[in-house]
């Protein structure tokens, strides 16, 4: 009755269950998320988080400029920008010593975002760094 063909367009964009997946996991853990770019980053930190859960209400797949972003909330989270004078929030990185019990909270939070963005190929061996 109502069987009609889909007709796969210019339009029509395939996304990936890792993408998926990602998406997925970013609204789970988004309070999460948007907390601890505050505490990491301030205002700074805020104003990722909001950038990204905009792009995420954005039709189709992640475009390069989300890659982008969730790779600096990633280096956030591992606190890889932790003395760069752009970043100019080193009072934040200093406040968290590693006996306060967010930081356990923060590692757990850093490794399973990492794991979503490797599970939708954001992060690739060429993103690895060498240390």
């Amino acid at each position: 009755m109502f069987h009609t063909k889909i007709k796969l367009g210019a339009d029509a964009h395939a996304i990936t269950t890792g993408e998926i997946a990602l998406r997925a996991y970013l609204l789970e853990y988004d309070e999460a998320l948007g907390h601890a770019a505050v505490l990491l980053a301030d205002r700074r930190g805020a104003r990722l988080v909001n950038t990204i859960r905009e792009g995420l209400h954005q039709p189709g797949p992640l475009t390069r400029r989300m890659h982008r972003l969730l790779l600096e909330l990633q280096g956030l989270l591992f606190l890889e920008n932790a003395h760069v004078d752009d970043w100019n929030d080193t009072t934040f990185f200093a406040l968290l010593g590693p006996e306060n019990p967010i930081v356990t909270e923060l590692c757990v939070l850093a490794d399973s975002f990492d794991e979503a963005l490797r599970g939708a190929e954001v992060v690739t061996a060429s993103d690895e760094k060498v240390a």
